[in-house]
Order: structure tokens, then C-alpha cells, then sequence
């Protein structure tokens, strides 16, 4: 029975046991970085990539007032 779980922080699909990836990475909101889990080398660097475009985004999205 797996309750337990560890889920990719990138497509949030199930990992199997020892074939997670665990890297430090930054979370937005916090200061440092966390270790998060991942299924492929290829969803950790989409990871990074995205959370460094986030601010770039942010200032799109936002009116002119």
C-alpha cells in the first residue's frame, strides 16, 4: 500500500521509489531554496526555467494603474 507517495513538483504524477530526483530549488514567496522532488532531469530544468520567467509575466499581466 503506498500512501506515501512522492509526486513530481513539476507534472504532479507518482514517482516510483529511489527514482526520484531530488534537487534544491528555489520556491517562490520564500527566501533560499527547498529540496523538491522530480521525476526527469528534463522537468527540473523546465522547473527553474519557469520560476525565472515568472517575474517577467508578472509585470505583463498587471494594468496600468
Amino acid at each position: 500500500m503506498n500512501l506515501f507517495n512522492k509526486k513530481c513538483e513539476y507534472c504532479r504524477t507518482k514517482i516510483e521509489k529511489e527514482k526520484e530526483i531530488i534537487r534544491d530549488v528555489k520556491v517562490l514567496g520564500h527566501i533560499g531554496t527547498y529540496p523538491k522532488n522530480f521525476c526527469s532531469n528534463e522537468h527540473t530544468n523546465k522547473y527553474e526555467q519557469e520560476l525565472e520567467e515568472y517575474p517577467k509575466q508578472g509585470n505583463k499581466k498587471r494594468g496600468c494603474c
